[in-house]
Protein backbone atom coordinates (compact mmCIF):
# COMPACT_ATOMS: atom_id res chain seq x y z
CA UNK A 1 0.00 0.00 0.00
CA UNK A 2 1.08 3.38 -0.83
CA UNK A 3 0.57 6.38 1.93
CA UNK A 4 -0.07 9.62 0.25
CA UNK A 5 0.54 12.46 2.67
CA UNK A 6 -1.29 15.76 1.10
CA UNK A 7 -0.98 18.90 3.64
CA UNK A 8 -3.88 21.50 3.45
CA UNK A 9 -4.06 25.19 4.44
CA UNK A 10 -6.41 27.00 2.71
CA UNK A 11 -6.32 25.66 -1.01
CA UNK A 12 -9.94 25.30 -1.15
CA UNK A 13 -9.98 26.56 -4.82
CA UNK A 14 -7.38 24.21 -6.01
CA UNK A 15 -8.16 21.16 -3.74
CA UNK A 16 -10.87 19.08 -5.60
CA UNK A 17 -8.93 18.94 -8.70
CA UNK A 18 -6.14 17.88 -6.64
CA UNK A 19 -8.20 15.16 -4.55
CA UNK A 20 -9.87 13.59 -7.81
CA UNK A 21 -6.26 12.93 -9.54
CA UNK A 22 -5.18 10.95 -6.46
CA UNK A 23 -8.62 9.10 -6.22
CA UNK A 24 -9.02 8.44 -10.07
CA UNK A 25 -5.24 7.00 -9.66
CA UNK A 26 -4.87 3.54 -11.79
CA UNK A 27 -2.95 2.42 -8.67
CA UNK A 28 -5.91 1.68 -6.04
CA UNK A 29 -3.83 0.66 -3.43
CA UNK A 30 -3.83 3.54 -1.74
CA UNK A 31 -4.25 5.15 1.78
CA UNK A 32 -4.92 8.95 1.31
CA UNK A 33 -3.84 11.15 4.08
CA UNK A 34 -5.36 14.61 4.60
CA UNK A 35 -3.57 16.90 7.35
CA UNK A 36 -5.55 19.67 7.43
CA UNK A 37 -3.60 22.35 8.78
CA UNK A 38 -5.58 24.87 9.82
CA UNK A 39 -7.08 26.30 7.16
CA UNK A 40 -9.65 29.33 7.68
CA UNK A 41 -11.31 28.68 4.41
CA UNK A 42 -13.38 25.63 3.53
CA UNK A 43 -10.73 23.23 2.95
CA UNK A 44 -11.32 21.38 6.09
CA UNK A 45 -15.12 20.50 4.80
CA UNK A 46 -13.71 19.82 1.78
CA UNK A 47 -11.82 17.31 2.97
CA UNK A 48 -14.61 15.70 5.43
CA UNK A 49 -17.30 15.51 1.81
CA UNK A 50 -14.19 13.34 0.44
CA UNK A 51 -14.01 10.98 3.43
CA UNK A 52 -17.64 10.40 2.95
CA UNK A 53 -16.96 9.57 -1.05
CA UNK A 54 -13.72 7.39 -0.39
CA UNK A 55 -12.51 5.02 2.45
CA UNK A 56 -9.12 5.48 1.62
CA UNK A 57 -9.66 8.79 2.44
CA UNK A 58 -8.46 9.62 6.33
CA UNK A 59 -8.59 13.31 7.30
CA UNK A 60 -6.38 15.14 10.69
CA UNK A 61 -7.47 18.21 11.35
CA UNK A 62 -5.06 20.43 13.71
CA UNK A 63 -4.35 24.04 14.12
CA UNK A 64 -1.91 25.98 12.03
CA UNK A 65 2.01 24.48 12.91
CA UNK A 66 2.82 25.02 8.86
CA UNK A 67 4.11 22.65 5.70
CA UNK A 68 6.66 20.49 8.09
CA UNK A 69 4.72 19.30 10.73
CA UNK A 70 1.35 18.96 8.42
CA UNK A 71 4.23 16.48 6.70
CA UNK A 72 5.45 14.82 9.60
CA UNK A 73 2.14 14.07 11.15
CA UNK A 74 1.44 11.89 7.55
CA UNK A 75 4.74 10.31 7.78
CA UNK A 76 3.97 9.69 11.87
CA UNK A 77 0.29 8.04 10.66
CA UNK A 78 1.41 6.31 7.62
CA UNK A 79 0.20 2.57 7.68
CA UNK A 80 1.84 1.54 3.97
CA UNK A 81 4.71 0.48 2.76
CA UNK A 82 5.33 3.30 0.29
CA UNK A 83 5.54 6.96 0.77
CA UNK A 84 4.11 9.77 -1.03
CA UNK A 85 3.67 13.49 -0.79
CA UNK A 86 1.39 15.85 -2.89
CA UNK A 87 1.00 19.50 -2.90
CA UNK A 88 -3.19 20.53 -2.56
CA UNK A 89 -2.85 22.39 -5.65
CA UNK A 90 -1.16 20.23 -7.75
CA UNK A 91 -2.51 17.64 -10.58
CA UNK A 92 -0.86 14.00 -10.79
CA UNK A 93 -1.65 11.76 -14.09
CA UNK A 94 -3.68 8.93 -13.83
CA UNK A 95 -1.02 6.40 -13.87
CA UNK A 96 1.29 8.40 -12.06
CA UNK A 97 1.66 6.12 -8.76
CA UNK A 98 1.19 2.81 -11.00
CA UNK A 99 4.34 4.17 -12.73
CA UNK A 100 6.75 4.96 -9.81
CA UNK A 101 5.52 1.47 -8.04
CA UNK A 102 6.17 -0.90 -10.79
CA UNK A 103 9.23 0.53 -11.56
CA UNK A 104 10.32 1.07 -8.15
CA UNK A 105 9.03 -2.92 -7.09
CA UNK A 106 10.96 -4.19 -11.01
CA UNK A 107 14.49 -2.54 -9.96
CA UNK A 108 14.17 -2.98 -6.11
CA UNK A 109 14.73 0.32 -6.07
CA UNK A 110 14.34 2.79 -3.05
CA UNK A 111 13.41 6.01 -4.80
CA UNK A 112 11.32 6.45 -8.28
CA UNK A 113 11.07 9.62 -10.01
CA UNK A 114 9.80 11.46 -12.30
CA UNK A 115 9.68 14.96 -14.14
CA UNK A 116 7.23 17.53 -13.98
CA UNK A 117 5.39 19.97 -15.58
CA UNK A 118 4.78 23.58 -14.26
CA UNK A 119 1.58 25.25 -15.60
CA UNK A 120 -0.53 28.35 -14.61
CA UNK A 121 -3.81 27.02 -16.46
CA UNK A 122 -5.63 23.79 -16.17
CA UNK A 123 -5.78 23.66 -19.80
CA UNK A 124 -2.02 23.44 -19.98
CA UNK A 125 -2.31 19.94 -18.70
CA UNK A 126 -2.30 16.94 -21.00
CA UNK A 127 -2.45 13.90 -19.32
CA UNK A 128 -2.98 12.00 -22.30
CA UNK A 129 0.96 11.31 -23.28
CA UNK A 130 2.38 7.68 -24.02
CA UNK A 131 3.44 5.89 -21.35
CA UNK A 132 4.37 3.12 -23.09
CA UNK A 133 7.37 4.48 -24.25
CA UNK A 134 9.93 5.99 -21.80
CA UNK A 135 13.91 6.12 -21.23
CA UNK A 136 14.84 5.34 -17.05
CA UNK A 137 18.21 5.42 -15.97
CA UNK A 138 19.17 3.52 -12.35
CA UNK A 139 22.12 4.90 -9.69
CA UNK A 140 22.93 4.92 -6.33
CA UNK A 141 22.00 7.67 -4.24
CA UNK A 142 25.02 8.70 -2.02
CA UNK A 143 26.91 8.33 -5.55
CA UNK A 144 24.80 10.81 -6.67
CA UNK A 145 24.57 13.33 -4.28
CA UNK A 146 28.74 13.70 -4.50
CA UNK A 147 28.54 14.71 -8.35
CA UNK A 148 25.49 17.00 -7.60
CA UNK A 149 25.69 20.43 -9.58
CA UNK A 150 22.49 22.61 -9.35
CA UNK A 151 21.56 23.51 -12.68
CA UNK A 152 18.53 24.66 -14.56
CA UNK A 153 17.04 21.09 -14.64
CA UNK A 154 17.46 19.58 -10.97
CA UNK A 155 14.15 20.90 -9.45
CA UNK A 156 13.30 17.31 -9.43
CA UNK A 157 15.97 16.04 -7.83
CA UNK A 158 15.20 18.55 -4.95
CA UNK A 159 11.46 18.12 -4.26
CA UNK A 160 9.98 15.64 -2.67
CA UNK A 161 6.47 15.50 -4.36
CA UNK A 162 7.52 13.89 -7.77
CA UNK A 163 8.99 10.47 -5.91
CA UNK A 164 7.72 7.59 -4.48
CA UNK A 165 9.96 6.30 -1.43
CA UNK A 166 10.09 3.08 0.16
CA UNK A 167 9.21 3.86 3.41
CA UNK A 168 11.88 2.89 5.57
CA UNK A 169 13.98 6.15 3.57
CA UNK A 170 11.89 8.47 6.45
CA UNK A 171 13.11 6.31 9.33
CA UNK A 172 14.80 8.46 11.58
CA UNK A 173 14.21 11.29 8.93
CA UNK A 174 11.06 14.33 9.44
CA UNK A 175 11.10 17.38 7.91
CA UNK A 176 12.53 20.74 10.12
CA UNK A 177 9.82 22.02 11.91
CA UNK A 178 11.12 25.70 12.55
CA UNK A 179 11.36 26.24 8.94
CA UNK A 180 8.80 27.73 6.62
CA UNK A 181 10.40 28.24 3.30
CA UNK A 182 13.01 26.00 1.37
CA UNK A 183 11.56 22.90 3.26
CA UNK A 184 12.55 20.18 1.02
CA UNK A 185 16.53 21.37 0.67
CA UNK A 186 16.66 19.94 4.63
CA UNK A 187 15.67 16.37 3.39
CA UNK A 188 16.00 15.69 -0.56
CA UNK A 189 19.61 14.78 -0.30
CA UNK A 190 19.48 12.62 3.27
CA UNK A 191 16.79 10.71 1.36
CA UNK A 192 19.29 9.94 -1.30
CA UNK A 193 22.45 9.18 1.08
CA UNK A 194 20.02 6.52 2.67
CA UNK A 195 19.27 5.13 -0.79
CA UNK A 196 20.73 2.29 -2.76
CA UNK A 197 19.10 2.26 -5.59
CA UNK A 198 17.46 5.16 -7.75
CA UNK A 199 15.17 5.14 -10.59
CA UNK A 200 14.72 7.66 -12.37
CA UNK A 201 12.30 7.60 -14.83
CA UNK A 202 11.71 10.52 -18.08
CA UNK A 203 8.14 11.24 -18.11
CA UNK A 204 6.25 14.18 -16.85
CA UNK A 205 3.54 12.60 -14.25
CA UNK A 206 3.39 15.44 -12.30
CA UNK A 207 1.91 18.58 -12.29
CA UNK A 208 3.13 21.60 -10.34
CA UNK A 209 0.57 24.64 -10.33
CA UNK A 210 2.41 27.90 -9.77
CA UNK A 211 0.19 30.43 -7.92
CA UNK A 212 1.10 33.93 -7.41
CA UNK A 213 -0.41 33.48 -3.43
CA UNK A 214 1.78 30.46 -2.45
CA UNK A 215 3.99 30.73 0.78
CA UNK A 216 7.06 31.08 -1.23
CA UNK A 217 6.06 33.85 -3.40
CA UNK A 218 4.39 35.74 -0.77
CA UNK A 219 6.84 36.51 1.34
CA UNK A 220 9.25 38.74 -1.33
CA UNK A 221 9.23 41.99 -0.60
CA UNK A 222 12.65 43.98 -1.75
CA UNK A 223 15.89 44.09 -0.18
CA UNK A 224 13.97 41.21 2.60
CA UNK A 225 15.55 38.16 1.31
CA UNK A 226 13.57 36.37 3.23
CA UNK A 227 13.86 33.11 0.78
CA UNK A 228 17.64 33.79 -0.30
CA UNK A 229 18.30 33.50 3.59
CA UNK A 230 15.94 30.56 4.66
CA UNK A 231 17.89 28.63 0.98
CA UNK A 232 21.74 29.51 3.09
CA UNK A 233 20.46 28.13 6.21
CA UNK A 234 19.21 25.02 4.60
CA UNK A 235 22.76 24.94 2.77
CA UNK A 236 24.85 25.18 5.85
CA UNK A 237 22.22 22.62 7.46
CA UNK A 238 23.77 20.30 4.66
CA UNK A 239 27.23 21.27 5.05
CA UNK A 240 26.86 19.81 8.35
CA UNK A 241 25.52 16.50 6.96
CA UNK A 242 28.77 16.17 4.59
CA UNK A 243 31.14 17.07 7.63
CA UNK A 244 29.53 14.19 9.39
CA UNK A 245 29.18 11.39 6.75
CA UNK A 246 32.69 12.59 4.58
CA UNK A 247 31.02 13.59 1.68
CA UNK A 248 33.87 15.04 0.39
CA UNK A 249 32.59 16.34 -3.12
CA UNK A 250 29.43 17.04 -2.04
CA UNK A 251 30.53 19.18 0.62
CA UNK A 252 32.91 21.16 -1.25
CA UNK A 253 30.50 21.47 -4.05
CA UNK A 254 28.00 23.00 -1.46
CA UNK A 255 30.14 24.93 0.32
CA UNK A 256 31.23 26.96 -3.41
CA UNK A 257 27.92 27.66 -4.54
CA UNK A 258 26.37 29.12 -0.99
CA UNK A 259 29.78 31.36 -0.52
CA UNK A 260 28.92 32.73 -4.28
CA UNK A 261 25.08 33.21 -3.25
CA UNK A 262 26.50 35.08 0.00
CA UNK A 263 28.82 37.31 -2.44
CA UNK A 264 26.29 37.76 -4.42
CA UNK A 265 23.89 39.28 -2.33
CA UNK A 266 26.30 41.50 -0.51
CA UNK A 267 28.13 42.52 -3.64
CA UNK A 268 24.67 43.56 -5.60
CA UNK A 269 22.64 45.06 -2.61
CA UNK A 270 22.94 48.15 -1.28
CA UNK A 271 25.11 48.67 1.41
CA UNK A 272 22.79 49.91 4.04
CA UNK A 273 20.07 47.46 2.40
CA UNK A 274 22.53 43.86 3.27
CA UNK A 275 21.37 41.75 6.19
CA UNK A 276 23.36 41.39 9.45
CA UNK A 277 22.79 37.76 7.96
CA UNK A 278 24.33 38.21 5.34
CA UNK A 279 27.45 39.59 6.39
CA UNK A 280 27.81 37.98 9.45
CA UNK A 281 27.88 34.63 7.21
CA UNK A 282 30.17 36.21 4.61
CA UNK A 283 32.66 36.90 7.01
CA UNK A 284 32.28 33.69 9.35
CA UNK A 285 33.37 32.28 5.49
CA UNK A 286 36.03 34.11 4.16
CA UNK A 287 38.32 31.74 4.09
CA UNK A 288 36.74 29.45 1.94
CA UNK A 289 36.32 32.40 -0.76
CA UNK A 290 38.85 32.83 -3.44
CA UNK A 291 41.27 36.00 -2.62
CA UNK A 292 39.90 37.44 -6.21
CA UNK A 293 36.28 37.47 -4.77
CA UNK A 294 37.50 38.58 -1.51
CA UNK A 295 39.23 41.85 -2.88
CA UNK A 296 35.40 43.12 -4.26
CA UNK A 297 34.28 42.03 -0.74
CA UNK A 298 37.03 44.17 1.11
CA UNK A 299 36.55 47.00 -1.67
CA UNK A 300 32.89 47.34 -0.57
CA UNK A 301 33.70 47.60 2.87
CA UNK A 302 35.72 50.30 1.73
CA UNK A 303 33.74 52.32 -0.18
CA UNK A 304 30.51 51.77 1.28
Amino acid sequence: MISVIIPIYNVEKYLGKCLDSIIKQTYTNLEILLINDGSTDSSGTICDEYAKKDLRIRVIHQINKGLSVARNKGLDEAKGDYIGFIDPDDIISPEFYKILHKNLVETDSDISLCNFHSFTDIKEINVNVNKNYFKSITYNGADFIESFRYKNDTVRYVVVWNKLYKKKIWDNLRFPVDVRISEDEYVWYKCFYKSNRIIEIDLMLYYYFKRDDSITNRVYQEYSFKKEISYIEALKDRIYFCENNNLTKFLNNTRIYRNKLLRKIYITTPQNKVPEYIKTEIYKNLKYIPYIKRVKIYLKNIFK
